[in-house]
């Protein structure tokens, strides 16, 4: 009686470890649902592009701590769509609700990390090549961004919500470009 009931006992030991070390469920971000804290002036949105990897839904990271030139991706956690439509997305909430923009506005994403300094201190960044076209398709103006969010924490969630801020201040800067282009006015 002893001996089963201590076989039972390991058993449930065994289980209970077992269901401990199993990786958690993949869990999906995006970059939040509060009001696009700038509006952009009337602008067309052509494409919003990125090169690998941050065309898939894979949620990067660097260790800059290690090595700031090793990208990695988080296990478990996603982006519910890829980085250039999470970012198409926020552009859209931004524009005002008439058309009639006189330019159209392309950009390429070409990081959408988040960058630990250390174990436990991280930031997120994000770099966009943009391009502005007049209603012909000659180019009017070009501009890079990049912006770094700090406090980024140091998990999958906590990086996606900087990232949503980062993306945000990206958003503001390129609104302040596009007011200065006077081909772009209306």
């Amino acid at each position: 009686m002893r001996i089963a009931l201590a076989a039972i006992a390991l058993a449930a030991l065994a289980a209970c470890s077992g269901q401990s070390a199993a990786p958690s469920a993949p869990r999906s971000f995006d970059l939040g649902i509060s009001p696009p804290a700038t509006k952009l002036p009337p602008v067309r949105v052509l494409a919003v592009r990125a090169s690998a990897p941050f065309d898939g839904t894979d949620m990067h990271y660097r260790l800059a701590w290690r090595d700031a030139a090793e990208l990695a991706a988080f296990a478990n956690s996603r982006w519910a769509a890829p980085p250039p439509e999470l970012v198409r997305r926020s552009l859209l909430r931004s524009l005002p609700a008439f058309g009639g923009a006189p330019c159209g506005l392309a950009l390429e994403l070409q990081d959408f990390t988040q960058v630990f300094a250390s174990k436990e201190s991280s930031a997120a960044r994000i770099e966009l090549r943009a391009l502005l076209l007049n209603a012909s398709g000659a180019g009017v103006a070009s501009r890079s961004v990049s912006v770094s969010e700090p406090n980024a924490g140091a998990d999958a969630p906590s990086g996606a919500a900087a990232l949503g801020r980062a993306t945000d201040r990206a958003l503001a800067e390129l609104a302040a470009w596009i007011s200065a282009q006077a081909a772009c006015r209306s």
